[in-house]
């Protein structure tokens, strides 16, 4: 029988993917002390329960089947350039 063994530590390329959000965009939320991070040397690591706290603490309520307003459903009119759409809703 072989004990199953859970990754609790991540790079900034797999936090990145577990988050859904660019490697540059992680880099932002922990230079911004937003996500906090474990340092092995030059390593950047971050902890899978930090991660989900920062999920956790940005979700936002639903609509309850009420359509979206138009200032909802128009993204054309943000600037994401910066920094991308999923960090600049993170950073409002």
């Amino acid at each position: 029988m072989s004990e199953e063994v859970f990754k609790r530590l991540y790079s900034v390329r797999e936090a990145a993917r577990y988050l859904g959000i660019s490697q540059w965009a992680v880099r932002h939320l922990n230079w911004s002390s937003k996500l906090p991070c474990v340092r092995q040397g030059r390593r950047v690591l971050f902890d899978i329960y930090d991660m989900d706290r920062f999920i956790e603490n940005n979700k936002r309520g639903g609509h309850h089947g009420d359509a979206l307003s138009t200032q909802e459903t128009r993204s054309d009119d943000r600037d994401f350039s910066r920094t991308g759409p999923i960090l600049d809703e993170i950073l409002r």
